[in-house]
């Protein structure tokens, strides 16, 4: 027998007090002379033992009424066929799935409420006073805390979709944590959801010696799907002018081939481009459009298909700073270099400028320093917090030079320092296509391009620098380095950028490595973000974290219903500002932070693949695995599964039945000693009778 709450058993105490009652009853006597008793000798004899034997049986019935009253309320109850039961507390986690994939409709109606239907029938398994957890992928501060099964049920009729999605790993987790904190001697986690493969992560759950999961899988209906995968801008720099190139990738989920399915894209409003795919089943195509910037500051946009039933996958918002072009700065310390200036000076997307360093670099994008002789300590200071707040500067040696102005600057700035002129030829052995600087230039491996050569050199002192080795020398010494520093970045080279010195000049590489440095020395914020992500969004402004922040609220023009606006969380992160948010939002569209930025937002994609696992899979996937088990008839109601397989018996009903029917035969016999009492039989009336 296992006993709910054991702690009520030290009521079994209380039968001390009628066996005292009975055992310290004290009766008063009067005697009463006869002249014959022979007579009433055998009646006394006979009524006295009978008063005795009523007497214990009162008492019997007194104690058996206490014992089973204690026994009701320690909840005693006969272990089932699982043999899950422990004497102690009983914990209750429920999570239940209320993504984007439980919308899909069943043989019983939508998901959700099926899965609300399974959750109400596991509730009535367990008894009242057990303590429920109500979680969902939404998985807010408010799910952490037990409730009363009424509780739970007012919980449960509010819960609605959410964009949100979790690997049942996390969830089982996040169960076993909470029910761990509980103490309790009892622990049952279920985990209710329609089992899409994209989530069910079984292989990874956890295991947990004192819970018990059980798994209850919805009957997922597979449904053609066509969704927006991800999108894709390849341009470096947005500025008035210039050309952005879009690619939306489309996946067909569904089981039959998608023809000239259009894909538009809209910016600020306008549609300006639209694409045709054919997407055969199961398969993915590519959606390529170009638009040209038009105008200056934020452009929101979007990519769309028209897919039903469905649809919260058929946009994808997308949000660019367009600015005006880049502001360069050429410091020639050795006469100029006309390989810059004929890359730099005729394009419209840089402000091209060759002077000395001014007193303020702050408007400043990009600067070269470009074989300078001498670098006072100051101007050394200046520069190596210009790039800490996000410059990007690129350091061109002069050939065979007392390196020492510029290593104290290259020391500032953590990166490799010049070391000494090596006046002999080498050849580049390796380029890092990897590098941001070549993200989209080259389809082609170093090995099937002319690597440029060098007449001479500097080897570089490494240290304990940190560095990005792009372009390598055949000795092993690098012809670039990057060094990132702060929100900025260090370019160097270890010789000089003219013909005398190098082929790289006269190169194909040549174009692409100088003319991204510029175009990346401006950073720009991501162009979408996820819904439910948690990590910190760095933003593009920095705000002032001493006053109130600005509100985070909904664009105007955009579809989000009912627009609320909120004081989001904002930090410092180094010498950017971030935001964290902690799943405020739910829909989708633009939002505005105060009147400084815009920021997209997407559903994950996680939920579109409507693929689901059948029972045979997750039992497949189980087993072998303890302390979890799966419903074994799903069209049987939960409530009577979970208490034959588990919750076993319970008995306080009967404890209750015994108790009253305990008081029922003490009265019973309280009333046969009273009728008899009345009767004046002798030996009744606690007299004592002589002659």
């Amino acid at each position: 027998m296992i006993f709910g709450a054991p702690a009520f058993l030290w009521g079994l105490l209380a039968l001390a007090i009628p066996i005292a009652v009975h055992l310290f009853q004290f009766r008063r006597y009067r005697k009463v002379y006869f002249s014959n008793v022979d007579r009433l000798e055998a009646l006394q004899t006979e009524s006295r033992r009978q008063s005795n034997i009523r007497r214990w049986l009162v008492l019997l019935m007194r104690c058996l009424a206490i014992v089973f009253l204690v026994l009701a309320f320690a909840q005693p109850s006969l272990p089932g066929s699982g043999n899950t039961l422990r004497s102690g507390s009983t914990v209750v986690s429920v999570y239940l799935d209320n993504s984007f994939s439980m919308e899909n409709s069943s043989s019983d109606g939508s998901q959700l409420e099926a899965a609300k239907r399974k959750a109400r029938e596991i509730v009535a398994a367990y008894r009242p006073g057990d303590r429920y957890q109500l979680l969902s992928n939404a998985m807010s501060g408010g799910e952490y805390r037990w409730l009363s099964r009424e509780e739970f049920l007012d919980a449960l009729d509010l819960l609605a979709i959410v964009p949100a999605s979790r690997c049942l790993s996390e969830v089982a987790e996040s169960q076993c944590d909470f029910m761990r904190q509980s103490g309790a001697a009892n622990r049952h986690a279920y985990i209710v959801s329609d089992f899409q493969r994209s989530a069910a992560d079984l292989d990874a759950l956890p295991t947990d010696s004192m819970s018990f999961f059980t798994l209850v899988p919805l009957e997922g209906v597979a449904t053609d799907n066509l969704y927006i995968d991800t999108l894709r801008l390849d341009a470096p720099a947005y500025f008035v002018g210039g050309s952005v190139h879009v690619e939306a990738t489309v996946r067909n989920g569904g089981a039959v081939d998608a023809e000239k399915l259009p894909v538009r894209l809209t910016v600020n409003g306008r549609e300006r481009a639209i694409a045709t795919l054919d997407i055969p089943a199961g398969a993915s195509a590519k959606a390529s459009m170009r638009f040209t910037i038009d105008s200056a500051g934020w452009l929101d946009g979007s990519v769309d298909i028209t897919d039903y039933p469905i649809t919260f996958d058929d946009r994808y918002h997308f949000t660019i700073l367009a600015g005006s072009s880049i502001n360069m700065l050429q410091v020639d310390g050795n006469g100029p270099n006309d390989n810059l200036r004929r890359l730099f000076s005729d394009d419209s997307a840089v402000t091209y400028q060759v002077s000395s360093l001014p007193s303020d670099l702050s408007p400043l994008n990009f600067i070269v320093l470009n074989e300078p002789r001498d670098l006072p300590s100051g101007q050394a200071q200046a520069l190596a917090s210009w790039v800490e707040q996000g410059g990007t500067l690129t350091v061109i040696p002069p050939a065979n030079a007392n390196p020492d102005a510029l290593n104290a600057l290259l020391s500032l700035l953590h990166s490799p320092t010049l070391n000494r002129w090596q006046k002999r030829p080498a050849k580049a052995s390796d380029v890092d296509f990897q590098s941001s600087l070549y993200r989209g230039v080259f389809n082609g491996t170093s090995s099937e391009m002319e690597m440029p050569t060098v007449q001479g050199h500097y080897t570089l002192a490494t240290g304990n620098a940190v560095r990005q080795t792009i372009i390598t020398l055949a000795d092993g010494t690098p012809l670039l380095c990057a060094t990132p520093y702060g929100d900025g970045r260090l370019y160097l080279f270890s010789a000089p950028l003219t013909a005398e010195w190098t082929s790289f000049v006269a190169q194909a590489l040549f174009v692409p490595t100088l003319y991204n440095m510029a175009l990346y020395s401006r950073p720009q914020p991501a162009v979408s973000h996820t819904l439910g992500d948690r990590n910190p969004i760095i933003l593009q402004g920095t705000y002032d974290l001493a006053v109130a922040p600005p509100e985070l609220k909904p664009q105007p023009s955009s579809h989000i219903p009912q627009p609320t606006a909120f004081l989001p969380d904002l930090r410092r992160l180094g010498n950017r500002s971030a935001l964290v948010l902690h799943g405020e939002l739910s829909a989708d569209g633009i939002y505005l932070l105060g009147d400084k930025e815009h920021l997209a937002f997407n559903h994950p994609r996680l939920e579109s693949q409507l693929d689901f696992l059948s029972r045979s899979d997750i039992e497949e996937l189980l087993d072998g695995r303890t302390g979890y088990s799966l419903v074994r008839n799903a069209a049987k109601p939960l409530d009577q599964e979970i208490r034959s397989r588990e919750g076993g018996t319970p008995l306080w009903h009967w404890c209750i039945l015994l108790a009253l029917a305990a008081l029922l035969a003490e009265t019973l016999l309280l009333k046969i000693h009273g009728k008899t009492s009345e009767s004046g039989t002798p030996g009744q009336t606690g007299e004592t009778i002589k002659s």
